[in-house]
């Protein structure tokens, strides 16, 4: 008797924690820039306290779902959110994104690839690499609707 109330409390256990010991909590939402909506930005989540980066991109109305490799979601908590272009999505002056040589650049390319010029970002960097934005995540379903100003 004592073997399957071992069993059934490790079980229990398994469906409170969730894979992997974490807690998620599920996030989608709409991004929208100067109130339009923004297709092919990806949106990122971060824990600030540790775990597993929640990761999104845009459909043609701005909207994303968050997942990370085998699951869906972001860890519960504070999160520093960070949205940027998707290569596909990105300006580059000059050069179509159909081309040989962006893809050669935007893989990394060869040093002559480097004299080309650079993706252009179309988003402030207040709302990249010095994000200003954060979201506490919590248990369940969330919606986080973004609001970017090009200015």
């Amino acid at each position: 008797m004592s073997r399957w109330c071992t069993v059934a409390a490790s079980l229990t256990c398994l469906i409170l924690l969730g894979c992997g010991g974490e807690d998620l909590g599920s996030v989608t939402g709409k991004v929208t820039m100067d109130g339009q909506p923004l297709p092919n930005a990806i949106v990122t989540f971060v824990p600030e306290g540790g775990g597993r980066t929640g990761i999104g991109k845009t459909d043609a109305n701005g909207e994303y779902t968050l997942v990370f490799a085998g699951g869906e979601g972001a860890t519960i908590g504070k999160n520093k959110v960070a949205v940027t272009t998707a290569p596909e999505a990105a300006e580059v002056s000059g050069m179509r994104s159909d081309s040989p040589e962006y893809a050669a650049q935007a893989s990394g390319g060869t040093m002559s690839d480097y004299s080309k010029p650079a993706v252009i970002e179309k988003i402030p960097a207040r709302y990249n690499k010095s994000t200003e934005l954060t979201f506490d995540v919590t248990s369940g379903s969330n919606v986080y609707d973004i609001e970017l100003k090009s200015q």
